[in-house]
């Protein structure tokens, strides 16, 4: 659930908004002359929210890498080239 603030309100209720965030687990927009300028979350929510979008921008340059690739190597392949470019045995 979302709740509105008036930006005017928050000295007087900022301790009280965080604990219902906290404790509530609901989110909390607040609004200066009628238009969204800051939501308050929970700390849990919005590190899940940035790992999803990561996720999301990893996915896209993955699909991206994948389509413009016409070859891949196998891995045996990676050891024995790096094995060759270093003079080394892994």
């Amino acid at each position: 659930m979302v709740n509105i603030v008036q930006i005017g309100e928050m000295g007087t209720e900022l301790s009280a908004i965080v604990q219902e965030v906290s404790d509530r687990q609901t989110q909390i927009v607040i609004e200066s002359a009628g238009k969204p300028v800051v939501a308050v979350v929970p700390y849990g929510y919005l590190m899940n929210l940035l790992e999803a979008l990561e996720d999301t921008i990893d996915s896209a340059l993955l699909k991206n890498a994948v389509e413009s690739n016409d070859r891949f190597f196998s891995f045996e392949e990676v050891i024995e080239a790096h094995n060759q470019a270093h003079n080394v045995e892994v």
